[in-house]
């Protein structure tokens, strides 16, 4: 029987509007202007479908997740109108980029046959859930054109996703019955361990789901895996925070987050060919010219923010955050912020785009956070408590193990788990 996470959890989506498109798309030296607009808030609701338990202390299950709008909350409406990026006009110059100039002509030509533009028009519902109908979709399904593959028959940025439990995967995650301090670590993604979108150790599966976490007590560093990013981000402990009274490790994302080698030799592997600060993210979205970074560009490199206008970081709102209580590890409080954007590219011989500059196009920034309540807080500090009372010594560690998991289950998750039989999700790599 399923049970409600009691942890209330949203996602913020913070619109950006390009304000002087039509000024941009025929003079080069006007630089592109953006608007932020929103929150635009869902309620968002977590359930963990086709559980399957193995022997090696691991679990496989599939991760539903439903968003609900909350027009009282947010600041906006649904129906608001934006200018944006096209983002298949985007994708099919990205595609052709390297292309024989005929080709490239040829596609310009196209493009402009078919009246298609460097922005357009939609309203915020479209952009997120609900989608829009493009013709270049149908277009590049029945041309087959090689290196576009969207398995979408709409566009949107979360075009299919609400309600669905297959989109993010297969996860197997330990469960910390015999090692507490893997608790919640994603081992595999859709049954591997080393994924083909980033070479050497940056494809490694590694990090918690960003839900259920080991107890981190003096960890320096923390690690999350998202499948929205197919691989992971690392946070730095950065002090401590006392939410309704109990005290919790925070730990922030730093300039190593999205660095390209720039600064750090271990995230090589992570560059893609353009300035440090943020990540492509092309391979495992269907090629599109996406790059994952902080909102705002923020600890990215100045050549981002400086090429538009409208862009203005601030180090409490545009960065992850988590706090973690260090001797249980549950979440006390979760704030993870990043920001989708299109990279827009200068060509000679296309018409749509030979006056523009090559540029690093902001879309949208999102935000999912949670918070401990005052009532959680208040059961969670008489569990702490009798923690505290268990002997640390002999059979003692053992019982802590168990208790940890327990108070675990009764804060964070009271989430039973439920194994439907009609589709097994055990792999025969599954270690």
């Amino acid at each position: 029987m399923w049970k409600e996470t009691p942890i209330p959890m949203y996602l913020d989506f913070h619109m950006f509007n390009w304000t002087n498109a039509h000024l941009v798309e025929k003079d080069k030296t006007v630089k592109p202007a953006f608007v932020e607009m929103g929150p635009y808030i869902f309620y968002e609701h977590h359930i963990r479908a086709n559980v399957v338990f193995h022997d090696n202390d691991t679990l496989t299950y599939l991760n539903k997740r439903i968003w609900r709008f909350e027009p009282e909350k947010s600041n906006g409406s649904l129906d608001d109108i934006i200018t944006i990026l096209n983002p298949m006009v985007a994708l099919i110059i990205n595609t052709v980029k390297d292309e024989h100039v005929l080709v490239k002509e040829a596609v310009d030509f196209f493009l402009e046959e078919k009246g298609e533009t460097l922005a357009i028009k939609k309203t915020i519902r479209e952009l997120i859930f609900d989608g829009y109908d493009d013709a270049l979709i149908d277009i590049a399904e029945k041309l087959n054109i090689s290196g576009i593959n969207i398995p979408f028959k709409k566009f949107g940025w979360f075009v299919e996703r609400n309600n669905s439990a297959t989109y993010d995967g297969v996860f197997n995650m330990y469960s910390g019955g015999k090692d507490i301090s893997k608790l919640g670590v994603i081992t595999r993604w859709n049954y591997e361990h080393k994924t083909s979108y980033y070479p050497g150790d940056c494809g490694i599966v590694n990090g918690t789901s960003g839900e259920l976490w080991y107890p981190p007590r003096n960890s320096e560093e923390i690690s999350i895996f998202t499948s929205d990013l197919c691989s992971n981000v690392k946070l730095h402990k950065n002090g401590t925070s006392t939410i309704y009274g109990i005290e919790g490790t925070r730990y922030v994302g730093s300039d190593d987050a999205f660095d390209n080698g720039t600064y750090y030799e271990n995230s090589k592997c992570f560059s893609s060919g353009v300035p440090t600060g943020v990540r492509s993210v092309s391979t495992c979205k269907f090629n599109a010219p996406a790059y994952i970074s902080f909102p705002h560009f923020y600890h990215a490199d100045p050549i981002y923010r400086d090429a538009i206008d409208g862009m203005n970081p601030d180090p409490l709102n545009h960065t992850c955050k988590i706090t973690l209580e260090p001797s249980t590890g549950f979440p006390l409080e979760v704030f993870a912020a990043f920001q989708l954007n299109l990279l827009l590219l200068h060509q000679d011989k296309m018409r749509i785009v030979k006056n523009v500059n090559t540029t690093m196009i902001p879309c949208f920034w999102f935000a999912q956070r949670a918070e401990m309540t005052e009532d959680l807080a208040s059961e969670a500090k008489t569990l702490l408590t009798v923690r505290q009372a268990v002997p640390i010594t002999g059979y003692g560690l053992i019982g802590l193990g168990g208790l940890l998991l327990i108070i675990f289950g009764v804060i964070t998750y009271r989430t039973g788990w439920k194994s439907m039989e009609e589709e097994s999700l055990i792999s025969s790599r599954t270690e």
